[in-house]
């Protein structure tokens, strides 16, 4: 899935920053899309549908005053990735709209942020990909 600028706005898609934050983004998208799917159990349309929220969230996350930059923020991206997801499936699941096996029940009893520093092992190496020399 690639991300694309949906408001169609061209001061958007010209802004430095924004596609900072875009570029980063997608970058971690894979890692993303492995959390939600594989670890989370959730759908390819559901994970798809929760990589658009994600992205509105990291959007207006990077352009709060004070903050990091976009790539010094990816963890917490992971971090929302993870909540995300484990409310989304909290709810399917609770609501008994599907089963869920124990493999799942086990990663939902987990807190996101333990969560998502298993995966920064992942991103560590995707930062060392684009930096090898840092």
């Amino acid at each position: 899935m690639e991300i694309s600028d949906e408001s169609g706005s061209p001061a958007l898609s010209e802004d430095p920053f924004e596609k900072e934050i875009r570029a980063i983004f997608q970058d971690t998208l894979g890692l993303i899309h492995i959390a939600l799917v594989a670890h989370y159990g959730l759908e390819e349309g559901e994970a798809t549908e929760l990589e658009k929220d994600l992205y509105v969230w990291f959007v207006r996350f990077c352009m709060r005053p004070g903050n990091r930059s976009p790539k010094d923020s990816r963890p917490f991206l992971l971090v929302a990735c993870c909540q995300f997801a484990r409310e989304y499936q909290r709810y399917v699941v609770g609501s008994g709209i599907r089963e869920t096996d124990e493999k799942v029940r086990r990663i939902l009893e987990r807190e996101p942020a333990d969560v998502a520093h298993d995966f920064s092992k992942s991103l560590e190496l995707l930062n060392y990909r684009h930096h090898p020399d840092a």
